[in-house]
């Protein structure tokens, strides 16, 4: 009987070292790629990967498969994988994308019953707030998962599901979480002052206010990223 149960636990063990080894692959490596470590259209080799985070191939070739599937990179047969790469096309449609449903989707949350996500988006604003007098990569970081809490607040107070779904595919995508390095200390003050105008009149219920708000947002989003990839500076800090 214990003989038994000896390599059933040594099997789940070896099972959850791997699955650990996968995922500490994939933070690391999602990381860099958000923090441009590899740059856009860099060539990311399985065998070198596995040399510098330690591990086999096994879990990076996990970790790439995942990393692939959220957009982070592409991977391509006999290739190998690269670092994503974006066209001014692909910008002009995810944020014409962006500014349509986000729009409607603070719309929404001016009018929604239920009031709780609010607390959750002025928190976020008083983090993002707490972090801009940084100025450093930890500060930008600390400002995009702000970022990132605020309007995933906002779309679960809309309280459309579908809609949802769709702005976390577009918002909460690698060149999305990157363009905070792209705003120089103005453009983030004016980006959370926007949050705060956004949190204002969804708690006015001025459903008019908040679209308008939330429209702009994303068109100073746009015009940012666009002014970045035109001079060849997207995902760098902006001075």
């Amino acid at each position: 009987m214990h003989g038994a149960r000896g390599p059933g636990r040594v099997r789940r063990r070896s099972g959850e070292c791997m699955a650990t080894a996968w995922e500490q692959a994939y933070l690391t490596l999602r990381r860099r790629l958000a923090d441009g470590t590899y740059p856009p259209g860099s060539h990311l080799r399985e065998e070198e990967l596995a040399a510098q985070l330690g591990v086999s191939r096994t879990p990076v070739r996990e970790a790439l498969r995942r990393l692939d599937a959220e957009g982070w990179l592409r991977v391509v047969p006999n290739q190998g994988a690269f670092a994503a790469e974006w066209s001014p096309h692909d910008i002009e449609e995810i944020f014409d994308l962006r500014a349509l449903l986000e729009a409607h989707a603070a719309e929404r949350a001016a009018t929604a019953p239920d009031r709780r996500p609010l607390a959750t988006m002025e928190e976020a604003c008083e983090a993002a707030e707490a972090a801009l007098p940084g100025g450093d990569v930890a500060a930008l970081e600390a400002i995009s998962d702000a970022n990132v809490r605020f309007h995933q607040a906002l779309w679960e107070m809309s309280g459309q599901t579908r809609c949802r779904a769709i702005l976390a595919s577009l918002a909460v995508s690698p060149m999305m979480l990157r363009n905070f390095r792209n705003f120089d200390a103005a453009g983030l003050r004016r980006s959370l002052d926007q949050h705060r105008e956004m949190v204002a009149a969804i708690a006015a219920g001025n459903a008019a206010w908040a679209r308008a708000v939330m429209a702009a947002h994303v068109q100073a989003g746009r015009a940012v990223f666009l002014a970045a990839m035109t001079h060849g500076r997207v995902g760098r800090q902006a001075a």
